[in-house]
């Protein structure tokens, strides 16, 4: 008996040893000086093939649309997307969804105060394949210039 419950264990321990956390987004950030006290920021998700990640302008109704917040400054305009951009009809949320694959570039304009030396702020998130999305996700980045 105490073989088997030891065999049990074992085997319970090596299969969570062996299972992933699914992660298939990584974001780079950077700046760019456009003007006096005036930035971009770049927050540049590079997603793994199979997956996608949505627009900040999906409709409502759909898959949670990307969010980038900005901690320091004063926002200037909207985020732009650079990247392919596509849409589709889901089922699933009977909306018309826009992604990217492969990747994209998030860029928003930022004033800043004068001397400050950091941007900080959090990107929110969803990316889905054809079989699964995985749970809205939020991270933080900090870009020191």
């Amino acid at each position: 008996m105490k073989k088997l419950i030891f065999t049990l264990v074992a085997l319970c321990i090596l299969t969570a040893s062996y299972a992933q956390i699914l992660n298939p987004v990584t974001f780079n950030y950077s700046v760019v000086k456009k003007g006096n006290d005036l930035y971009e920021v770049h927050v540049k998700a590079m997603i793994e093939p199979k997956w996608h990640i949505y627009s900040v302008k999906n409709p409502d109704g759909g898959a949670q649309a990307t969010e980038i917040k900005i901690n320091d400054g004063k926002i200037v305009g909207a985020v732009k997307e650079n990247g392919k951009l596509k849409t589709a009809f889901e089922k699933e949320f009977n909306v018309n969804q826009k992604y990217f694959e492969s990747s994209v570039d998030f860029v928003q304009l930022v004033k800043l105060k004068p001397g400050n030396k950091k941007i900080t702020g959090t990107i929110n998130y969803m990316v889905c394949n054809d079989r699964q999305c995985l749970p809205p996700k939020e991270v933080e980045f900090k870009i020191k210039m």
